[in-house]
């Protein structure tokens, strides 16, 4: 003999129906959480320091764990399960920690040499032979916030699907929104996204610096301290608008190359400890 189930009213149809969409909803907004923790800070900086499309990335990396999320989070509802629901966000983590490393370093240099066709010539990507331990790295980092996510889902769903507060129903994705906080912000800091970042704001202090200054006398300690050597050889082509995007990297993320658009060049920058050291024209600027 069947035992009827200890709580039927859960598993009434329009019951379950309000539970899956929930689990979409629980989704889309884990992997928005991540995608700003873990891109959109970073997209941020980068705009306020000429940045050329600091949000593309962002915006690729946020639709594509939207999706993926949402995805998850529905097939985690419909197993009902708590362990379950965690297997799932652990397949989905793989999917992300993947992203963490591609997204900067494979899929941003296409999206951006497709909008910017001169940099198909002046990117300098490579993919190196410690790449795959670094996705494992963040996929170790990222399983832990999605385990807890994933055991979490189905009872904080199901106390949020019959909730009369709004805090009742916006509580559980609070919860899952701190949790892909401190996920991304480890992402972010810890893998290629403060290094890149770092470099470029180096060198977009430097310029801020020297356009400045320009025309002025400048005490020569403190145009050391600001590596305004690095552009003698190119001070002809630096420009007020300009925009700055990495242009290559060495395996350990310690020497990088940055570009700079200005109005009549392209200019390529070796930044080593986050300091400029030199700067070459690569090309004109259409």
């Amino acid at each position: 003999m069947k035992l009827p189930p200890l709580n039927p009213h859960l598993q009434r149809t329009d019951v379950l129906k309000e539970k899956y969409r929930y689990g979409i909803w629980y989704g889309l907004v884990l992997g928005f959480g991540f995608a700003v923790f873990t891109w959109g800070v970073d997209a941020y900086f980068l705009s306020v320091h000429h940045g050329l499309l600091p949000w593309l990335k962002f915006v690729i990396g946020a639709v594509i764990c939207m999706a993926v999320g949402a995805a998850a989070g529905w097939a985690a509802a419909l197993s009902g399960k708590s362990l379950a629901a965690m297997l799932v966000w652990l397949i989905t983590g793989s999917v992300f920690a993947w992203l963490a490393v591609h997204l900067p370093l494979t899929l941003l240099p296409r999206a951006m040499s497709l909008l910017e066709p001169a940099l198909r010539e002046l990117l300098h990507y490579e993919y190196f032979a410690n790449f795959p331990q670094i996705v494992g790295v963040a996929y170790l980092w990222l399983g832990i916030f999605l385990a807890v996510a994933g055991i979490l889902q189905v009872p904080l769903s199901d106390s949020a699907v019959f909730s009369t507060s709004i805090f009742g129903k916006l509580g559980p994705l609070l919860v899952v929104l701190i949790l892909m906080s401190i996920a991304g912000s480890i992402l972010d800091n810890g893998l290629f996204n403060q290094p890149l970042r770092d470099s470029t704001l180096a060198v977009d202090s430097t310029l801020q610096f020297i356009l400045e200054h320009r025309g002025q006398e400048v005490d020569a300690a403190e145009a050391r301290r600001m590596h305004t050597g690095a552009f003698r050889a190119v001070d002809a082509s630096v420009t007020p608008d300009y925009r700055l995007f990495v242009s290559g990297y060495d395996s350990e993320f310690i020497e990088i190359h940055v570009l700079a658009k200005f109005e009549r060049d392209w200019v390529e920058c070796q930044v080593v400890y986050n300091q400029p050291i030199s700067c070459k024209v690569v090309g004109n600027a259409p």
